[in-house]
């Protein structure tokens, strides 16, 4: 389970209502790349979306997390700031320099 912070557009609301179902992926220039299928639901509960914001601003890996009030000025109960809970149901990593591949999953969701 991973969580996004987003922006809840009029398209990506709809796209949501309409289908769950995600692909979430990360290329580097290397080529070494990850992609993620899962269901994404957005997340409602102010405690939670707290410890998102948590998370990305303090507990992240060096180059990986950000400061999210560079994209809500109000913080954590701005209400611009949205989150998506994401249940993975397949990980594919690829490393580039030889294509190995590795893939976890688990039963998709019906």
């Amino acid at each position: 389970m991973g969580w996004l912070a987003a922006y809840r557009t009029p398209v990506k609301a709809a796209h949501l209502a309409n289908n769950p179902h995600t692909t979430y992926s990360y290329w580097h220039p290397c080529q070494n790349a990850v992609f993620v299928d899962s269901v994404s639901a957005w997340v409602h509960d102010p405690e939670t979306k707290l410890r998102a914001w948590e998370l990305y601003h303090h507990n992240s890996p060096p180059g990986v997390g950000y400061d999210p009030h560079t994209f809500w000025d109000d913080g954590p109960t701005s209400s611009d700031y949205q989150l998506l809970r994401i249940d993975p149901w397949r990980v594919q990593v690829l490393r580039g320099s030889d294509l190995a591949s590795r893939i976890w999953t688990d039963e998709p969701p019906e």
